[in-house]
C-alpha cells in the first residue's frame, strides 16, 4: 500500500530539483538570446554599410532569433508548470497533516434550505469541500460542489470505477491540475459557449465561393499585366472592385474579429488539457463517455482548436495595413477569413460547451480521484439491492478528524429508527455528522471512513442546525416547523435517510417530548430510516411500542472531579447527564457539596 505523505514529500524534493535545474536552462537561453541580437545587430550595420553579403546572416539569425523567443516562451511554461506541481505536493502533505484552511472555502456555494448543506459543515471554513476540493478550473469547482448538492445516489458503481481507475495515476491527474491552474484566459468559458450558441451568419451564401474566383481572377489579370498584355487600368480597376466589395462588410467582420481575437488565446490554453485527455486510455465507463465528447468522427478535438487559432490568426492580419488595403483589394482577404471562422463555427460551435464540459468533469474526478488516492485504508461500500435506507457499517469515524478518532459500528434496517441519548460533548452530533456525510460521499462513489460499510443507496436530509431569521420575521421555533415540514414533505414524494438533532429545542418540554414522539411515528409512517439525538429521554419511551425504533446512548463517567467520554455508542439509554457538573466545574454555580 503506497503511503501517500511519502511519496508527495517525494515528488516535490524531484519537482524543486527540476525546478532549479530548469532555471539554469532558462538563464543559458536568455544569453544565447542576446548573444543572438547583438551579432543580428552587428550583421544589419554591416549589411546597411556596403556589406551585402551580410543580409544573408541578418535573415538565418533572425530566423534563429524566432525560433530561440519561441523556445524561450516553452522554457518558461515548464518552469511555470514545476512551480505548479511543487505547490500541488506541498498542499497534499499539508492536508493530510488536517492543515487546509488556507484552500477556497466554497462559502459561495452554500444553499440556504439545502437538505443538508447548513448541518454536515460541506462549505465554508474546515468543511468538507475545502479539504476535498483540488480543481484547477472554476468549471470543476462548480461542478464538484454540484455532485456534493445534488442528493444523486443513481450510477454509484460507476462512478466508483471512475475514481478507482483515476485515483493511482497520480503524475497524469498532477499534470492535468497544473495545466488547467495556469489558464488564464481573456474570456471565461461560460460566456464562450453562450456567444457560439446566439451566433448567426452574417455573410452571405456567396461569400463561400466569391473570394476564390475572384483572387483567381486578380492573380490572372496580374500576370497578364506583368505581360504586358493588359493595361494597368485594368488592374487598378480590380483594386477598386475588391475594396468596394469589402467596405459594406467591414463592420461586421470587424466585431467578429474583435470576439474571436479573445478566444484564441482560450482556446490556446485549453487544447493543453484537450490533448492530455486524448493521449490517455481509459477502462471506466464514465471517464470514457467524458472522453468521447473530446473526439467525434472528424480529426481530434485538439487539432480542431489548432485550426480554429489558425483562422482566427489569419483574420487578425486584417489589422496590418498592407493586408487591409492589397488583402482585400486583390483577394477579398477580410471575407475570406471571415467566412472560415464563420465556417468553423458551423462545424463545431455547438460541440464547444460539450468540450467544456467534458474538461470540468476530468477536473472535478480529480479531485475524488486525489480524496480516494489519499486515504488507502478508507472503504468504498457495497452496494445493496432493496428499498433504499438500510445501511451497516464497521469502525466509521468523521473523515475531518485527524487525530486517531473512536470509531463505531452501526446498523439500522430500513424503515427504522435509532434514538440515541448522551452526555454533553460525548460524541452524539459528531456520530450524526459521521453518518450524514458517510452517506453523501458514498452516493458520490468516494470511500467512506469505515472499515466496512453496505446500504441501499438513499437521499439524505437532516435537521441539526435552526436559526431564527430576523429579515423574515421567523421565530427560531417557527423556522424549525418549517424545516420539519419540509423533511415530511420531501418523504412524501421519495425514501430518505433522516438525520434529526435535538428537534423542538424551541418549546417546553412537556410540549417538546408530546410533539417529538408524535414526529417520529409520523416519519416511521412515512417509512423514512434515520436517526434522531435527544437529550429527551422520553422520547426513548417509543422504543417500548414500536419496534422498529431503537435506543442507544453515548456516555459519560465523572472520575476523580473530571469529565471522562469513551465516544462509543452503546445499545440502551443514557443514564449520565453532565450539565449540572459543567457549570459547577466552571463556576456558573455554586458547587454545594464543597460547604
Amino acid at each position: 500500500m503506497t503511503d501517500p505523505s511519502a511519496l508527495y514529500e517525494k515528488k516535490k524534493i524531484a519537482y524543486i530539483e527540476a525546478a532549479r535545474q530548469q532555471k539554469k536552462r532558462l538563464r543559458l537561453s536568455s544569453g544565447i538570446r542576446l548573444g543572438v541580437f547583438a551579432a543580428l545587430g552587428f550583421c544589419s550595420y554591416l549589411a546597411l554599410n556596403g556589406q551585402p553579403l551580410y543580409g544573408i546572416g541578418v535573415i538565418v539569425l533572425l530566423a534563429i532569433f524566432a525560433y530561440l523567443v519561441s523556445r524561450h516562451q516553452d522554457l518558461k511554461y515548464e518552469a511555470a508548470r514545476l512551480k505548479e506541481l511543487i505547490a500541488l505536493n506541498q498542499t497534499e502533505t499539508e492536508v493530510l497533516q488536517g492543515i487546509f484552511s488556507e484552500l477556497e472555502d466554497g462559502a459561495q456555494f452554500l444553499q440556504p434550505g439545502h437538505p443538508y448543506h447548513d448541518d454536515l459543515d460541506l462549505f465554508g471554513p474546515n468543511s468538507f469541500y475545502q479539504y476535498l476540493n483540488r480543481s484547477g478550473l472554476p468549471a470543476g469547482r462548480v461542478l464538484l460542489a454540484r455532485w456534493l448538492s445534488s442528493n444523486d445516489f443513481k450510477g454509484i458503481e460507476r462512478k466508483q470505477e471512475a475514481i478507482q481507475e483515476l485515483a493511482p495515476r497520480v503524475d497524469w491527474r498532477q499534470n492535468y491540475t497544473a495545466t488547467a491552474r495556469m489558464i488564464q484566459t481573456p474570456v471565461a468559458p461560460d460566456v464562450l459557449t453562450s456567444w457560439f450558441s446566439a451566433y448567426t451568419r452574417t455573410l452571405p451564401s456567396w461569400a463561400d465561393f466569391l473570394p476564390t474566383f475572384f483572387s483567381i481572377g486578380s492573380l490572372s489579370i496580374g500576370v497578364l499585366f506583368i505581360l504586358q498584355i493588359l493595361p494597368l487600368g485594368v488592374l487598378i480597376g480590380v483594386f477598386f472592385a475588391g475594396l468596394l466589395i469589402s467596405l459594406p462588410f467591414a463592420k461586421r467582420i470587424g466585431t467578429l474579429a474583435q470576439a474571436t481575437g479573445k478566444m484564441q488565446d482560450t482556446f490556446s490554453q485549453y487544447r493543453r488539457l484537450v490533448h492530455q485527455i486524448e493521449g490517455e486510455t481509459f477502462q471506466a465507463p464514465s471517464l470514457i463517455d467524458a472522453q468521447k465528447a473530446l473526439a467525434g468522427a472528424g480529426p481530434p478535438v485538439s487539432e480542431v482548436l489548432r485550426k480554429f487559432s489558425r483562422i482566427i490568426g489569419a483574420l487578425d492580419q486584417r489589422n496590418n495595413l498592407l493586408v487591409a488595403l492589397f488583402g482585400n483589394a486583390f483577394f477579398l482577404w477580410d471575407i475570406r477569413q471571415a467566412r472560415a471562422v464563420e465556417a468553423w463555427i458551423d462545424s463545431y460551435g455547438s460541440a464547444v460547451a460539450g468540450w467544456f464540459e467534458a474538461l470540468a468533469r476530468f477536473d472535478a474526478y480529480n479531485s475524488l480521484a486525489n480524496y480516494g488516492f489519499n486515504h488507502p485504508t478508507y472503504t468504498y461500500p457495497e452496494i445493496q439491492g432493496g428499498v433504499p435506507g438500510f445501511i451497516k457499517t464497521r469502525g466509521l469515524a468523521h473523515p475531518l478528524l485527524f487525530e486517531t478518532p473512536v470509531t463505531n459500528d452501526f446498523e439500522v434496517a430500513q424503515g427504522h429508527f435509532m434514538v440515541i441519548t448522551g452526555a454533553n460533548m460525548a460524541g452524539k452530533s459528531t456520530f450524526l455528522r459521521a453518518v450524514g456525510l458517510s452517506i453523501v460521499t458514498a452516493n458520490m462513489g468516494l470511500p467512506v471512513r469505515a472499515t466496512q460499510m453496505s446500504y441501499t443507496p438513499v437521499p439524505l436530509i437532516t435537521s441539526m442546525r435552526t436559526s431564527d431569521s430576523l429579515s423574515r420575521h421567523e421565530s427560531y421555533f417557527f423556522a424549525e416547523l418549517k424545516r420539519l415540514k419540509t423533511i415530511v414533505d420531501h418523504l412524501q414524494e421519495q425514501p430518505y435517510f433522516v438525520v434529526l438533532d435535538e428537534i423542538l429545542k424551541g418549546t417546553n418540554s412537556k410540549d417538546k417530548a408530546q410533539g417529538s414522539q408524535e414526529f417520529l411515528e409520523r416519519l416511521l409512517k412515512l417509512k423514512a430510516t434515520g436517526l434522531i439525538a435527544t437529550h429527551d429521554l422520553s422520547l426513548c419511551d417509543v422504543a417500548d411500542r414500536i419496534p422498529e425504533v431503537q435506543n442507544f446512548f453515548f456516555d459519560a463517567d465523572i472520575r476523580e472531579g473530571e469529565l471522562h467520554f469513551d465516544y462509543r455508542m452503546k445499545p440502551g439509554v443514557c443514564s449520565n447527564m453532565n450539565a449540572s457538573f459543567l457549570l459547577r466545574k466552571l463556576g456558573v454555580v455554586e458547587d454545594e457539596s464543597a460547604d
